[in-house]
């Protein structure tokens, strides 16, 4: 694999052991497929309690779906307190760009995965942001393209889950990630 430009991320404080697992999951994700498709999403809850309840479930169950639809997903996954919306997650998510290149697509798949998990009770309408206003979501990243543009796009679309504001308030863990293939979970830490 080439060897990839010094990270582009956003001009803002960041937690480098975050933004270093960002990095270490896309490329990972490049030396399995050519093309990583590369995607943002932030996921609300009606309450802080669901949040924190079924955040795991909701990623378990949508990354089984698109590892069975053949996109080999990882994600990584930052939790934040907001004083207006509360405990919410933003994710990144890394599909095999061979398999998928769709944000839409991805996006209302998420939406009926959200909806499952949550339950008939809620709506889970407007519970997943696309991440879309202002700037482009779903980078098609590919390993060997003599153009950095889009590694360093997708780069700067994942940095924001490595932002320090919102997270001094959040009790527990506030990052986590698929585990690559090939390593352990020690390793993965």
């Amino acid at each position: 694999m080439k060897e990839q430009p010094e990270p582009n991320v956003l001009p803002i404080p960041m937690d480098d052991r975050i933004l270093t697992k960002c990095n270490r999951i896309l490329n990972d994700s490049l030396e399995r497929h050519s093309k990583v498709f590369v995607m943002r999403m932030d996921i609300h809850f009606p309450n802080d309690e669901m949040a924190q309840e079924k955040i795991k479930t909701f990623n378990q169950r949508l990354r089984e779906k698109w590892k069975n639809a053949g996109y080999d997903p990882a994600y990584v996954a930052a939790r934040e307190m907001g004083s207006k919306e509360g405990i919410h997650y933003h994710e990144a998510w890394f599909l095999n760009g061979q398999k998928t290149w769709k944000t839409y697509e991805r996006f209302k798949e998420a939406e009926a995965v959200h909806q499952r998990v949550i339950g008939s009770e809620y709506d889970a309408t407007g519970l997943i942001d696309y991440c879309d206003k202002g700037h482009r979501n779903g980078i098609m990243v590919k390993r060997d393209d003599p153009d950095p543009t889009n590694f360093q796009e997708a780069q700067r679309q994942v940095s924001y889950l490595a932002k320090k504001d919102q997270k001094e308030n959040v009790r527990g863990k506030t990052f986590f990630s698929s585990r690559p293939k090939g390593r352990n979970k020690k390793e993965n830490e």
